[in-house]
């Protein structure tokens, strides 16, 4: 009989260890480093409100860059931050003046260092829902459009495709905004708009 209690007394041990052990590891969860482009986006430049007569701005040949870390906390929730850079060419129409007149046009660039810090919730099996903020700085002087640092949002739907136990190829379409909350905010201040695609490897450092 003591022996019997024993076996058992053992067997409940391990199985409560067990669980603890497999908690621990969901818990440490899965790092994982991702390197993305945004090669497909519609840009759009203007304040919360539009003024009548008021200059109008064109965003081309917007370009993003990314380099994106991982950490899984759980089977739903991973959380990530990252460095990006994102540029393009900004055509400037002035505004009217005399209807008689012509309007001018403008053309500057504009480049943008970002930090994004996001929160992953998964579902299904390879998609993701995610969102949070962005730090991003303008890196260069720009009198034609308002400053663009300071505070911004994004938020999209991700899918993750394994090819190994190793890689990824994942694809997100997002929505992202610039001067969410600026650091230099104007009256009418520009905000940049971003409904772009992101392609990107995803490499796992932890199985």
């Amino acid at each position: 009989m003591l022996k019997n209690l024993r076996s058992k007394s053992l067997l409940v041990v391990l199985t409560v260890l067990g669980t603890f052990v497999d908690a621990q590891e969901n818990r440490l969860g899965l790092y994982s480093l991702e390197l993305s482009i945004t090669p497909l986006s519609t840009v759009h430049i203007a304040p919360f409100q539009s003024l009548i007569g008021n200059g109008s701005q064109e965003s081309k040949h917007y370009l993003s860059g990314l380099i994106r870390g991982t950490y899984k906390y759980n089977e739903r929730w991973s959380f990530n931050a990252g460095i990006g850079y994102s540029t393009q060419k900004v055509i400037t129409e002035s505004a009217i003046v005399n209807p008689e007149l012509e309007r001018k046009i403008y053309s500057s660039n504009l480049h943008v260092l970002e930090i994004p810090l996001e929160a992953r919730l998964s579902f299904l099996k390879y998609f993701y829902a995610n969102a949070g903020p962005i730090l991003h700085f303008q890196l260069n002087s720009n009198d034609l459009v308002d400053k663009q640092t300071g505070v911004g949002v994004t938020i999209g739907v991700s899918t993750k495709v394994p090819l190994s136990q190793r890689f990824a190829v994942s694809l997100s379409p997002h929505y992202k905004m610039y001067s969410l909350i600026p650091f230099q905010s104007e009256n009418y201040h520009d905000r940049t708009h971003i409904f772009g695609v992101e392609v990107g490897l995803v490499f796992n450092i932890r199985k």
